[in-house]
């Protein structure tokens, strides 16, 4: 966005100044989708991240028209609104977006939710850089915490912790082995002792799959956030 100095002829045939207007970089879109489009391809973004992009500002484009947006899987398909981008600038936006979005917490996870709502931010700013588009109606609304992540793989002195434990041997030995090797839990079950090779530490097992990352075969904690 560009400011042009704009001079009128005053009494007395005097020159002043009289204010400022506002000049668009570039021609304004005709519809929101449109608006959509000329940032997903004036930003650069990438084709494996635009289709995200897209889905989060068809989805937040209801909202930005005042209306519900959809949740759960009929999001992916959805259409995005028949509205110009101009209508972001509605005074009365602010407040109904506020209620929209605090609604939608209550429908979707928050990491989904604060996705959204990054690359909607995103989208608005660069919309206002172009001129297209003056307020930001999102002010005030804020990102949502998310929940403890209790996949994280354990510490070392939570892991010498569980060494400690007064459990059977079978149990220890069955802990050690799934944290040295990441096997799953049933392959480890059901090897025979012909499998192992104590030597250099290894046994024979069909593997299934990969086995999941972070993941050390030992009972966590009772909370999934240990001081």
């Amino acid at each position: 966005m560009t400011t042009e100095p704009v001079t009128e002829l005053g009494s007395g045939s005097a020159l002043r100044l009289a204010h400022a207007r506002v000049v668009p970089l570039s021609a304004s879109p005709s519809s929101y989708t449109a608006a959509v489009e000329r940032y997903l391809t004036g930003t650069g973004i990438a084709k494996s991240s635009a289709r995200i992009c897209r889905i989060s500002l068809t989805t937040w484009g209801w909202m930005l028209a005042g209306e519900p947006a959809l949740a759960g899987p009929a999001r992916r398909g959805a259409k995005p609104p028949a509205v110009p981008v101009t209508a972001i600038d509605d005074p009365a936006l602010p407040e109904v977006l506020a209620e929209l979005a605090a609604a939608r917490v209550d429908e979707m996870d928050a990491d989904t939710v604060n996705r959204e709502l990054s690359i909607t931010r995103k989208a608005i700013g660069w919309w206002q850089r172009q001129g297209w588009i003056v307020g930001d109606p999102m002010i005030g609304i804020e990102r949502r915490p998310t929940p403890p992540d209790c996949t994280k793989a354990l510490a070392e002195n939570q892991i010498a912790a569980r060494w400690r434990l007064d459990v059977g041997l079978r149990e220890k030995t069955h802990w050690k082995m799934l944290y040295e090797s990441a096997a799953r839990a049933d392959e480890v079950l059901c090897l025979n002792v012909e499998d192992l090779h104590p030597g250099d530490k290894r046994g024979r097992t069909l593997a299934r799959a990969a086995p999941l990352s972070g993941f050390t075969g030992i009972p966590g904690p009772p909370s999934c956030c240990p001081d």
